[in-house]
């Protein structure tokens, strides 16, 4: 274990660097990270954050901040372990381990390396042992962070903190996360203060709001669970009301995306958040990608078309009930029609987010899912498709994988493995999917996200100031894309 730091006022000075650097198929704006800075800044310490998402070398760009702060503790956030695609893989441990290594190198003697971010909350010891840090924290980082910096600038050992990865002498022990519930007395992340809202948002990126944390569905191969905790731990709608006015009034935020775990649940808090935001024409149109066809109630609709919804993505995943089942999403492949033709009636146009190749697909599974999709993308929708699930520890997926044989008793999954129903052939199903795709211009592989020119097309929609979200235009976009390929 490292010596202990001691500060005579007990106030470390605190780097904070966010290690993403993926832009594909637009930036994402580190909230958790401005949210632990908020947190720390509050507590008395002297805080910097490093966003390398737009730096031309990230590792030259962290080695160069800590060597001019001259950090007591550095903070790591890593976002995620991949891109879980298994068709256009990306594996961003790598360049997340340089990062910390040139930090190390950099920093003073006796400085402290910590770790976090959402992927600890997915594989917190076997992310510790692979970036070599001196402690981690897995979960909400706003107290564990402020807990753990406090206790090392005041010169103790820190213990048993929730969410707290550690060397114990030989051993690495975890303390699971406390998930706090209450969230309203966290000090409000001011996330215009910390990061170039204006930069992200001239690259395609939405500005990130969260309503609550936790879940409490059960998707096999969902990691919300491990990262946020089960059940809901819910904001005070005036609270997010204020964070929304306080974007609009500081960076001239106009559209806002709401990025909890399933916005519309529980419904009777979305709906007190809507009413809200309409209460107080803040003049910002919304939007979510995690909604949920479990439960979406009218009077759920109507507030949120009233508050500013004209969109939003719809987290479908199957039009199968064999596979819908097997993923344990919650609703049946006619309660997904339903609130289609119900959405629609509400006057907003959805994204159809799907997953190819779970447990129980088949051939006939994949042309009901796909039978679905032509007739949302008849009536002016787009779908967002992925092949393959990626199998992460502590999922039900990874058990399922384990009895199935598809990965190995301790294998750590740091290198992504993914699951694939063996009754489906892979370069069959692609195949099937890329003939579907060829005469739907609104229809995108997740895959199709990492061409190079999809960024250059975002980031000139958001110069001319098009509506958001972006995927409206996939239309445009692919035909372009196409024609340049």
């Amino acid at each position: 274990m490292p010596a202990v730091l001691k500060r005579p006022d007990s106030r470390a000075r605190v780097l904070l660097v966010s290690t993403n650097t993926e832009r594909q198929p637009y930036p994402v704006v580190p909230n958790g990270l401005v949210a632990v800075a908020a947190s720390l800044e509050h507590a008395g310490h002297d805080v910097r954050l490093l966003d390398l998402c737009f730096a031309r070398s990230p590792v030259i760009a962290a080695r160069d901040a800590a060597a001019e702060f001259k950090p007591d503790v550095v903070g790591v956030s890593v976002r995620n372990i991949d891109n879980s695609d298994a068709v256009a893989l990306q594996h961003y441990t790598p360049e997340a381990a340089a990062v910390v290594n040139a930090l190390r190198a950099a920093s003073p003697p006796g400085s402290r390396l910590i770790a976090g971010g959402a992927a600890f909350g997915v594989a917190p010891q076997a992310l510790f042992t692979e970036l070599g840090v001196d402690y981690a924290v897995a979960g909400d980082g706003e107290r564990a962070s402020v807990a753990l910096v406090s206790a090392l600038a005041g010169g103790g050992e820190p213990g048993a903190i929730p969410g707290l990865v550690r060397r114990d002498g030989k051993e690495i022990t975890f303390t699971p996360p406390g998930e706090d519930a209450d969230l309203d007395s966290l000090p409000a992340p001011a996330l215009a203060r910390w990061v170039d809202l204006k930069r992200y948002q001239r690259h395609g990126a939405t500005v990130p709001v969260q309503t609550k944390r936790g879940c409490v569905y059960r998707c096999v191969y969902c990691t919300y669970r491990n990262v946020e905790g089960f059940g809901y731990r819910t904001r005070s709608p005036a609270l997010v009301a204020d964070e929304i006015a306080e974007l609009r009034r500081d960076a001239g935020v106009r559209h806002v995306d709401f990025v909890d775990s399933t916005f519309n649940s529980p419904p009777g808090h979305a709906i007190e958040v809507c009413e809200e935001i309409e209460r107080r024409r803040l003049g910002v149109q919304l939007d979510t990608t995690n909604f949920t066809p479990a439960t979406a109630p009218r009077e759920l609709l109507s507030a949120m078309r009233a508050a500013g919804f004209r969109t939003l993505g719809i987290t479908v995943e199957s039009a199968s009930d064999a596979v819908l089942a097997r993923l344990e999403k919650g609703f049946t492949a006619a309660k997904a029609r339903e609130v289609a033709e119900r959405v629609e009636r509400a006057g907003m146009r959805t994204l159809w987010i799907f997953l190819v190749g779970g447990p129980g697909e088949t051939a006939a599974t994949l042309e009901e899912t796909l039978s679905f999709a032509a007739w949302r993308l008849g009536r002016g929708d787009a779908v967002y498709l992925t092949v393959g699930l990626r199998i992460y520890p502590g999922t039900t997926l990874h058990r399922i994988a384990l009895d199935e044989g598809v990965v190995a008793t301790g294998d750590t999954l740091l290198t992504p493995s993914f699951y694939f129903s063996p009754a489906l052939q892979f370069d069959a199903a692609v195949t099937r999917l890329r003939r579907f795709a060829a005469d739907q211009p609104r229809f995108m592989f997740s895959a199709d996200s990492r061409s190079v020119i999809l960024p250059y097309l975002t980031r000139a929609a958001a110069v001319l100031h098009l509506p958001r979200p972006h995927w409206q235009y996939m239309g445009l976009f692919q035909r372009m894309t196409r024609a340049m390929s």
